[in-house]
């Protein structure tokens, strides 16, 4: 019996049924959901179902607005091209006047996205899954990531799990920190980060910050999300004292160690783009798999809607610039 593709709105109940389809994915659970619904997105859970059964499943978030709504999918499962899940995606975009889809592949197993016509942006990225079940973790490390683990002990670095709102505040100082100096360097990230996000994912339960401190100083900070068995790297930042003395790989390194006595098989350390050669080689340093993936935007509504948009965009621009 062929898959049924199958689109409803997202409710824990639910996702409690699908997260066994990839109890690794931090993505799809009932928590994560939580954590969107107060940031004010509409969940949908996208599955494909075989007698009932669900064989496959996506967790993904609806923004509408006065003329464009924004289809989001964080984590698209690993199915082929011509699945009929990309044929239900299509349908359901058509359903419900879908204008903009970003589709990525947050701790996704190897996968590839089909074309899309009005795509704006494709980027192939690699994901760098940590693998925790069964095996001993510094062995795997590379020989200049434990020097640096070591020296962040020797300079007294401790590790701190804390969800207040001062441990959110320097998280978010350090990320916004951390892109400035990437920036900087000319590399091509985003500087805009806001703290109602990693606050929504901390009071839901979806995640949970670990922190390196030296004395009272938070020297390195990372929001790793959680599954049943998976973890993810959601966003992190160095302060510059903490990247002298290693604090980074001390933090991912005995974050590590923390998540695996807790039964956690997987940490993924999140994705690099091709031209990322520093990032690259730091997340490989831990002993993980490379999975090849990609991100996908693009415009799927009408052309008029967009030529609305855009002149309404520039009436707004001209309104605030007096241009």
């Amino acid at each position: 019996m062929p898959e049924t593709f199958f689109a409803r709105p997202a409710s824990e109940e639910a996702l409690e049924r699908a997260s066994s389809t990839d109890p690794d994915n931090p993505f799809l659970t009932a928590r994560y959901l939580r954590s969107q619904r107060m940031l004010g997105r509409e969940g949908w859970l996208f599955s494909l179902e075989d007698a009932g059964a669900m064989r496959t499943s996506a967790l993904c978030f609806l923004e509408r607005g006065r003329l464009r709504h924004t289809l989001t999918i964080p984590s698209s499962p690993p199915v082929a091209m011509g699945s009929p899940f990309w044929q239900g995606v299509r349908a359901f975009i058509t359903e419900q006047g879908i204008t903009d889809l970003e589709l990525s592949t947050f701790a996704s197993p190897e996968s590839r996205i089909p074309h899309w016509p009005g795509e704006l942006e494709r980027v192939d990225r690699t994901e760098f899954a940590m693998p925790l079940k069964n095996v001993e973790l510094l062995p795997r490390v590379s020989k200049s990531h434990r020097e640096r683990i070591s020296k962040g002990r020797r300079k007294g670095l401790v590790v701190r799990r804390d969800g207040s709102d001062a441990a959110i505040d320097a998280h978010v100082a350090l990320h916004i920190t951390s892109m400035d100096r990437r920036k900087s360097r000319g590399e091509n990230v985003s500087t805009a980060f806001e703290r109602a996000g990693s606050a929504a994912l901390i009071a839901s339960g979806a995640g949970e910050l670990f922190q390196a401190m030296l004395g009272d100083h938070v020297a390195s900070s990372l929001l790793i999300l959680r599954s049943a068995t998976g973890a993810y790297s959601e966003s992190s930042g160095n302060s510059k004292e903490g990247m002298a003395i290693g604090a980074s790989h001390f933090l991912r390194f005995e974050s590590a160690v923390a998540l695996q006595t807790e039964g956690v098989e997987v940490f993924y350390l999140g994705g690099v783009r091709p031209a990322e050669g520093g990032l690259r080689s730091f997340k490989a340093g831990f002993g993980t798999t490379p999975i090849d993936t990609q991100s996908v935007s693009a415009y799927v509504g009408s052309p008029v809607r967009r030529h609305l948009s855009s002149a309404i965009q520039w009436l707004r621009h001209a309104a605030t610039t007096g241009r």
